[in-house]
């Protein structure tokens, strides 16, 4: 019997706990957003006019714990909370992510080995670029920015 109360009351707790933390998305206009998020658009994206943009909070507190920006032409940045990006997508958009945003060597092996190739997505985590590119192939660079893997999605698929 003592054990089914410790089950019960831990169900309690668990379900207690769970219920008042939660997390919301909610629509943040980006002139309220980091000073970095508006330096970055103003950069990479000079003109550019946000269709929608939103801070994902924690809930009870109003802490955000991301920021993301759609663009009009189909582009999507997500940010951290203090306002690093660290994913950049334009699978649905005309305008390619800027090569820019990654460091010289990696710049100058996708020029060199991906000539004429523009990149579709870019996602920066624990000192690794992964990238996407027009031709389907996949590239990551490791935090030395050497190529570590390089994935042709046609070759692939075979």
């Amino acid at each position: 019997m003592k054990n089914l109360f410790k089950v019960l009351g831990l169900a309690l707790i668990l379900a207690l706990g769970t219920a008042t933390v939660k997390a919301e998305r909610v629509e943040m206009p980006v002139e309220k957003m980091p000073a970095q998020v508006q330096t970055f658009l103003n950069d990479y994206y000079p003109g550019a006019a946000v269709a929608k943009s939103w801070a994902k909070m924690m809930r009870p507190t109003t802490e955000p714990m991301w920021y993301r920006v759609n663009l009009d032409n189909g582009t999507k940045l997500w940010f951290d909370l203090t306002g690093n990006w660290y994913q950049v997508s334009a699978k649905k958009s005309t305008v390619p992510v800027s090569i820019d945003l990654l460091p010289n060597d990696a710049r100058k092996t996708i020029t060199d080995q991906c000539p004429g190739c523009s990149i579709k997505s870019i996602k920066f985590k624990k000192d690794q670029y992964k990238i996407k590119l027009s031709d389907g192939q996949k590239l990551t660079f490791d935090k030395t920015y050497g190529l570590k893997v390089k994935k042709d999605k046609k070759k692939d698929k075979k």
